[in-house]
């Protein structure tokens, strides 16, 4: 593992990547976990696949190679409860439609990341009740060369800043007033939405 991921020399540092260096796309959690690994700077909203494709971009404005995503997120292990955790900040502004006017409408999302990384439910107990987490299943973990287990760092992100996308951006106010509003009638305006079941996903001990 290279030096830019973290320090292999002292095993209780904490290795700062410089925001130069580009967030990596897969990880070896619990490895880096133990390392500690922390990362800020900003990622190309392109790497978001799933909110860049949301992204309406006008003609002649910059495209979502260019349009930026704030990120600020570590690694660690929790030594009295064993478990590797996924903390961050990330926030970006995103380029929707409006679904009232249909006019290009900019949108702040933001989210905050407390998530606890597991193999199995077993090691739901060990955290508090109202904790975040994700049980990384067989489909999220690439087994690699020495069957090195890695994940996708940037999907596990984009996945927390996807619930602060909304369904059906607006803007506070339409200058375009004479285009015609459309009411609040789910059933029939719903649309497609690639990420409204990913609360569900977010695992919570049961009270």
């Amino acid at each position: 593992m290279s030096a830019n991921h973290f320090s292999s020399n002292d095993s209780a540092s904490k290795h700062v990547s410089s925001s130069a260096s580009q967030l990596p796309s897969r990880i070896e959690p619990f490895k880096w976990a133990e390392q500690g690994y922390n990362w800020a700077g900003q990622v190309p909203l392109s790497r978001f696949a799933r909110i860049a494709s949301e992204a309406t971009v006008p003609a002649g404005q910059p495209d979502t190679d260019e349009l930026m995503v704030n990120v600020d997120c570590r690694l660690y292990m929790d030594d009295y409860q064993r478990v590797a955790w996924l903390d961050g900040t990330l926030s970006a502004t995103v380029p929707m439609t409006c679904q009232r006017c249909l006019e290009p409408v900019e949108v702040p999302v933001a989210t905050q990341v407390h998530l606890a990384l597991l193999t199995d439910e077993k090691q739901a107990s060990r955290l508090d009740e109202d904790a975040d987490f994700v049980i990384l299943s067989e489909e999220q973990v690439v087994h690699g060369v020495d069957d090195v287990q890695t994940i996708d760092l940037i999907e596990l992100l984009e996945d927390e800043l996807l619930l602060s996308v909304p369904i059906s951006p607006r803007h506070d106010a339409c200058e375009n007033q004479h285009q015609p509003v459309v009411e609040d009638e789910p059933e029939q305006i719903k649309r497609d939405n690639p990420f409204e079941a990913l609360a569900s996903l977010k695992g919570k001990l049961d009270s």
